[in-house]
């Protein structure tokens, strides 16, 4: 061996040993207990218990929980959400308070063994918040998304980064440079603007979860635009990565044509791996979660086993997706999506790891990912300016995109302001999106520190804002008229009949049989048995359609309803689809099932009992709920489509459908019409009963003396008579309208007409008119006793009037102001 040889040996033996790491294998992750009972011969067994890796790591997790919670408890009144707790946690533990080598910070920093640890934590968290914000999704909104939703996804994000690149590469070409010279890299900006104008589907669901408007209207637009540009911006990166791996490949190969390169290389393997994983959530993982479901007796929890199993494919989707060089919460949110939501299998998962994921892990990830915060390096006005312009200049071109779509589609602009303050909240995505351009060197520290500070303010002003401009009581209201008279001719009938007592299933089957359902022009009833939470946690929503399993004892008292629908769908197979639903909930929130059920199915009316029962013979009161005529009145106020009440007289010898057919008589129904939009509503559904050859309808319509000899030039009155001709006109296959106009100058006159003609039906249709000033009525309100009938609904279950017919009130979808 030569001389130069042994140096070079010599010197590499040096090297090695001075880079070698000391240490203790297999590593020992527990101590020996806060008070030793006697000091071991071994000098490493006897350090502090805190430098072995659980206590140590418990300590940080109970650190950071309890900061959290303590933020938390005073933030959450002003109406921010957790996240900004989070972060103004993991600022409080970073650099910005805790200095370097000091041994606050020597005990949060990420060294040695902790760098591994709190990694694998974080991605565990991180994909566990991607999995349950999956399973929390409703499917349903990506099968229902309409054009709406769709302009507003693609113009808010993928409009933006276009106008936002534009803006920065042609317009700005000079900002981030200092005397010509750059200071900032341009993968950092476009990485600053890209982000900035994504909208994250996790982090936007999140925000409307906290603050309970995922059921409304806006709630349901803005996540169907958030999955929209979730699901753009996602094929495009996964489009990208692979071009670039294919790229990669063909230069690591050195192959001239792409035929060279796509048979058996990596790029292609991957991305044939993906699309088979996809498939298999879609077509293999997501049936044997309604195989769960029905293996799962109503009522009952899901096995454990169950769940566990879920948790176990989650994580090796994780693994696979890295694999595949994908970001790795893309499986565990794939599986998430073939999870059913809601009870019982998507509400034991979530119920099940929420509070863990979300009070525990998330923070914890947040704490570590923001350690690096250090605002003593802002000390550049040429970098901060350049930052800030960049990010309010991506938060006005993403504000206005999505205002500007959502304006045009007619939406109130209070909604439109709050819907692009939602697609614009930053949260979770974001901020780890920015750790992981901070970690690959992409973006530089104080990139970082001025980022992160902006995502803490962003989500600490914009939640209080929503709450601010947008009107809780206006969550259901819906942006599409979804009322009878709108409705496309014989196009199905969507009803959402709410059961309160099991003395309400005959009347309602009854007045279902009545909208005479055909294969022509079907119905679809959901119906809802609504029960008072008594002795237990939380409110449940079952479905008796998915779960097919009947426990020992059926769900609390359901069978009968349950038994009645089925035996109506059967007695109408082909033209009568029938959902059964039970609720369980306390009174005050009875209403948000009600209201959410019709949104999520679309319904176009929704029927309510009255909350008075009356005798056989219909002349003495048997009940009186006030909980349930306070709950009418919620449904009535924030309904997303047409409301009915019916108030049932089970007279002695009243006839049902059925009975009429078989006596080869006929169901005398009465439509009495005044005026106004709830009475065009009412003469609609009056005109569907018509269509039946059982049912003989007779319009009734009032009119003064004045309206009798002169046209009124009043646009409501026009509807109301182009209405009334084409009633008149109409002649229903198997049926007919008859048609009266009566003379009516004053209330008087209508009581007395209301007199004459009160047993000579057995359904009286009456339109509600809250708030509408008629000569009919004028007056008569002083003496109304239940204003959610209206007057003259008031006036015929009044027991001065001795009606003895039933009485069904309609109230139009109400119009967005």
């Amino acid at each position: 061996m030569e001389f130069g040889d042994d140096r070079n040996l010599y010197l590499r033996d040096t090297w090695r040993d001075a880079n070698m790491i000391c240490g203790v294998v297999p590593i020992n992750p527990s101590s020996n207990g806060l008070w030793p009972s006697q000091k071991l011969p071994d000098p490493i067994a006897n350090i502090e218990f805190w430098n072995y890796m659980f206590p140590h790591v418990e300590i940080i997790f109970l650190i950071v929980t309890v900061l959290w919670q303590f933020f938390h408890f005073f933030l959450k009144p002003l109406g921010m959400t957790r996240f900004t707790s989070h972060m103004i946690t993991g600022i409080l533990l970073s650099k910005t308070f805790l200095k370097e080598n000091t041994p606050a910070r020597n005990f949060f920093s990420s060294e040695d063994y902790k760098e591994t640890l709190f990694g694998l934590v974080g991605a565990c968290s991180y994909m566990m918040f991607w999995f349950l914000m999956g399973v929390k999704m409703d499917l349903g909104l990506i099968r229902s998304t309409g054009r709406k939703a769709i302009a507003i996804g693609l113009s808010s994000v993928l409009l933006s980064i276009m106008v936002c690149a534009f803006i920065f590469f042609f317009i700005l070409k000079d900002l981030g440079t200092k005397k010509g010279e750059p200071i900032m890299d341009p993968f950092e900006i476009i990485l600053i603007y890209l982000i900035q104008c994504l909208s994250s589907f996790p982090v936007i669901g999140n925000l409307l979860f906290e603050l309970k408007l995922q059921n409304s209207e806006l709630g349901r637009l803005a996540m169907s635009s958030a999955v929209i540009s979730d699901f753009s911006t996602s094929i495009l990166s996964s489009v990208l990565v692979f071009l670039k791996e294919l790229n990669d490949e063909r230069t690591r190969l050195g192959s001239v044509f792409i035929g060279d390169v796509i048979v058996g290389n990596r790029p292609m393997k991957r991305a044939g791996t993906v699309m088979f994983f996809v498939l298999f959530a879609i077509y293999i993982f997501r049936p044997l979660m309604f195989f769960i479901v029905k293996r799962t007796p109503s009522g009952r929890p899901v096995k454990k086993f169950y769940i566990y199993a879920i948790i176990m494919l989650v994580f090796g989707s994780a693994i696979l997706a890295d694999w595949c060089k994908q970001n790795i919460f893309i499986g565990p949110f794939i599986l998430g999506l073939a999870v059913p939501h809601g009870p019982p299998l998507g509400s034991a998962v979530v119920q099940k790891f929420e509070s863990v994921v979300f009070g525990t892990l998330l923070p914890f990830f947040v704490a570590t990912s923001a350690e690096e915060i250090d605002t003593s390096i802002l000390k550049s006005w040429i970098d901060l300016k350049s930052i800030s312009i960049i990010v309010s200049i991506s938060f006005v071109v993403k504000f206005a995109l999505t205002t500007i779509p959502a304006f045009l589609y007619g939406m109130p602009i209070n909604d439109c302001i709050a819907l692009s303050l939602i697609m614009s909240f930053k949260g979770i995505f974001e901020f780890g999106g920015y750790g992981y351009g901070y970690q690959r060197g992409t973006i530089r520290p104080v990139t970082f520190t001025v980022l992160s500070l902006y995502i803490l303010v962003n989500s600490a002003i914009i939640p209080p804002i929503l709450r601010r401009i947008y009107d809780p009581s206006r969550m259901y209201a819906g942006y599409e008229k979804r009322n009878m008279l709108h409705m496309k001719p014989n196009s199905e009938l969507r009803i959402l009949s709410c059961i309160y007592r099991t003395d309400d299933i005959r009347p309602m089957i009854n007045l279902l049989e009545a909208t005479c359902p055909s294969r022509e022009s079907p119905v679809a009833t959901y119906v809802l048995h609504l029960m008072e939470l008594v002795g237990q946690a939380s409110p449940v929503l079952i479905s008796h359609r998915l779960q097919t399993r009947k426990s020992e004892n059926t769900f609390y008292n359901s069978e009968n309803v349950v038994v009645s629908f089925e035996q109506f769908h059967k007695d109408y197979f082909g033209s009568v689809f029938v959902s059964t639903y039970t609720a369980l909930s306390i009174p005050k929130m009875m209403h948000g099932d009600i209201c959410m059920l019709a949104l999520n199915n679309t319904t176009s009316l929704i029927i309510l009992p009255f909350h008075q029962t009356w005798s056989a013979d219909g002349s003495a009161i048997v009940s009186d709920s006030k909980m349930i005529r306070k709950l009418n009145k919620s449904v009535l106020d924030m309904s997303p489509c047409s409301v009915g009440i019916f108030a049932y007289r089970s007279n002695i010898g009243r006839r049902t459908i059925k009975e009429t057919a078989i006596n080869f008589s006929s169901y005398q129904v009465c439509m009495l019409f005044l005026g106004g939009k709830d009475d065009r509503e009412a003469l609609t559904l009056a005109r569907r009963m018509a269509r039946d050859s059982r049912i003989n309808v007779t319009l009734v319509s009032l009119v003064t003396s004045e309206q009798k000899s002169k046209q009124i030039a009043d646009w409501d009155r026009i509807l109301d008579l182009e209405l009334l001709r084409d009633a008149k006109s109409s002649v229903v296959a198997g049926g007919h309208i008859a048609f009266s106009e009566e003379v009516v100058n004053d209330a008087s006159q209508t009581s007395e007409l209301l007199k004459s003609i009160a047993n000579e039906y057995e359904l009286f249709i009456v339109g509600r008119e809250k708030g509408r000033k008629s000569v009919f009525t004028e007056g008569l309100e002083e003496w109304s006793e239940f204003e959610e009938l209206g007057i003259i609904g008031d006036l015929l279950t009044s027991q001065d009037l001795n009606c003895q017919a039933s009485v069904l009130v309609i109230q139009q979808q109400q119009q967005m102001i």
